[in-house]
């Protein structure tokens, strides 16, 4: 294996996979805004449920239970929603049949598209890594003593881990991709494998489900006690997949050398192994994916042309585009379900828990906290639903390098860009909906609040579907290799998603000040959050298609 080789070859890939950040002021704030807004408090939040968790599990005298909690989980994580990411990278990129025309072994570019893909998709993971070394760190210093929590072989042991961890699960994603490759080869239909990240996001939910029998009462006292008596199910059978991990996890709770060594050399023999399957399987797999895109077009006949209105003709295309694409229907349509879905399973599930049961019974009362909560919760969901969808801020992107089409179609600009925001709210508008009656009838609120609550969803969303599609209007990600690089790649995503949770602290704050500082009836909160709320989506509609219309204008 020629290690630098495949380094350099890694560095090359990654030069024109990722959206390089547009040299504009905006774009600046925005990243700031980011990293105050997303990364900062994530990173922070994980590092206090890992300070809390080891606090609790020091009193069991298994400290570092809640790391190798922590771990495994994401290690699960790692392993659903990368397995799709990885797939596209080795097989489908466009720059396959670039590299495969050059003298590079096929094994050491599977191993550059990797460790481009490893590295790429961990950066955020690597940060909550740390966070949650950091957390155990410092409660271990509190309780056990400042040499407890730096001891050489458990530092040595916390780096390591915040670069490895992510990687065992992505060897496992690589080696399914070559083995279910070598199956597409017989049955040229790649449907099956698209289905394999959602029988693994099924199978661990439904793992984790099992896993809270015989608990008692479900809350995190209860789940901390399993994981500390070792009697956690889900725990046990992460361990046995991803088990490498307890060996790093006894490194760093014991200061062992020896559980180091056998980490690493884990680490290292599963990379060997993927080396040599890439050996056997890849190139044949390059040719089963070029095959596999070589379907016979159907024959267009005559019936098949039908005079349809511009608008309607850019919307059909629009949903065409989204449903016939594994990653943006599954990352941009299908994911709206989730709403309802958690919304549901949350509340029926604990309703008669005593914590949610009082809040209900506060709200139903009257109480101004209560219904201050719940109202907070609703402009939350209405912002950051939008936002998590990345239905608006790819809207552009998702164009790629036919985006030039937009300006040589006979379609008005304007209409092109109608459709785009319509079917913003095709997708989300009926799970925003859905979500609304559900927690309006759990909660027992009146119509009146249920129809006040759809508006305040209304307009949080049509504000989040207007500044997305004008972050990405502004600067379109186009030279994308695949469409998982297209959402993940796309840095309007990631500051869409920043600005909508700056706007949601806004508002939650607007209601802690009028609430608990002016001392103000929770009334006073619901009229100025709708005036405000109202004022911006009607100025951001009038001045916002303008902008986005000038954008498109200026893409070329």
């Amino acid at each position: 294996m020629n290690i630098s080789a495949i380094l350099s070859l890694s560095r090359v890939l990654s030069k024109n996979s990722e959206m390089k950040m547009p040299d504009k002021p905006l774009y600046k704030a925005l990243a700031l805004i980011a990293v105050l807004g997303i990364m900062i408090p994530c990173t922070a939040i994980v590092g206090f449920i890992s300070y809390v968790m080891t606090e609790a599990l020091i009193e069991v005298e298994n400290p570092g239970g809640g790391v190798l909690f922590e771990a495994q989980i994401l290690s699960a994580f790692s392993m659903v929603f990368g397995i799709m990411v990885i797939f596209s990278i080795l097989f489908f990129s466009s720059d396959r049949e670039h590299f495969t025309t050059l003298p590079i072994p096929s094994e050491s570019l599977m191993m550059a598209k990797f460790m481009f893909a490893y590295f790429a998709e961990s950066v955020m993971e690597f940060m909550i890594l740390v966070a949650v070394f950091v957390g155990y760190a410092l409660a271990i210093g509190k309780n056990l003593g400042v040499l407890a929590a730096l001891h050489p072989v458990s530092l040595i042991s916390m780096i390591v881990g915040v670069v490895l961890i992510p990687l065992v699960p992505m060897i496992y994603c690589a080696i399914f991709s070559l083995i279910l490759m070598t199956g597409l080869a017989k049955f040229k239909n790649t449907k099956m494998f698209y289905r394999i990240s959602t029988v693994f996001l099924l199978l661990f939910a439904l793992l984790f489900v099992y896993s809270l029998r015989g608990i008692g009462d479900v809350n995190m006292e209860n789940y901390v006690e399993s994981l500390g008596s070792g009697e956690n199910s889900f725990l046990r059978v992460l361990n046995i997949i991803f088990f490498p991990v307890p060996w790093l996890c006894d490194a760093v709770s014991e200061g062992s050398i020896l559980k180091l060594f056998l980490y690493i050399l884990a680490n290292v023999t599963l990379l060997f192994i993927l080396y040599f399957l890439g050996k056997l399987l890849y190139q044949k797999g390059l040719y089963t994916a070029a095959s596999l895109g070589s379907s016979v077009k159907a024959e267009i006949k005559k019936d098949d042309i039908k005079e349809e209105s511009q608008f309607l003709s850019s919307l059909k295309k629009e949903l065409k585009v989204i449903l016939r694409t594994k990653a943006f229907s599954g990352n941009c349509a299908y994911i709206n379900v989730l709403w309802p879905a958690g919304a549901l399973a949350l509340l029926h599930f604990t309703k008669e828990k005593e914590s949610m049961a009082a809040f209900i019974s506060m709200y139903r009362t009257g109480n101004d906290r209560a219904e201050m909560i719940l109202f907070m919760i609703i402009i939350g969901i209405s912002f950051i639903a939008t936002a998590l969808n990345s239905l608006a801020s790819t809207a552009f992107t998702r164009e790629g390098q036919h985006l030039e089409l937009i300006k040589f179609i006979p379609v008005p600009y304007e209409t092109q860009m109608y459709a785009k925001a319509v079917v913003c709210m095709i997708f989300t508008c009926p799970a925003l909906i859905f979500t609304d009656i559900i927690i309006c009838i759990y909660m027992h609120a009146s119509v009146y609040m249920c129809v006040f609550y759809a508006f305040i969803m209304l307009f949080g969303h049509i504000i989040s579907i207007v500044v997305g599609m004008g972050m990405d209007s502004s600067a379109p990600y186009k030279e994308w290799d695949d469409e998982y690089s297209a959402l993940r790649g796309n840095l309007n995503v990631f500051f869409n998603m920043a600005v909508m949770m700056v706007i949601c602290v806004v508002a939650i704050g607007l209601g802690l000040i009028m609430l608990e500082l002016l001392k103000m009836p929770v009334f006073a909160y619901y009229v100025a959050a709708f005036l405000i709320l109202l004022g911006v989506m009607i100025r951001l509609l009038v001045i916002g298609p303008k902008i986005i219309v000038k954008n498109m204008k200026e893409m070329f």
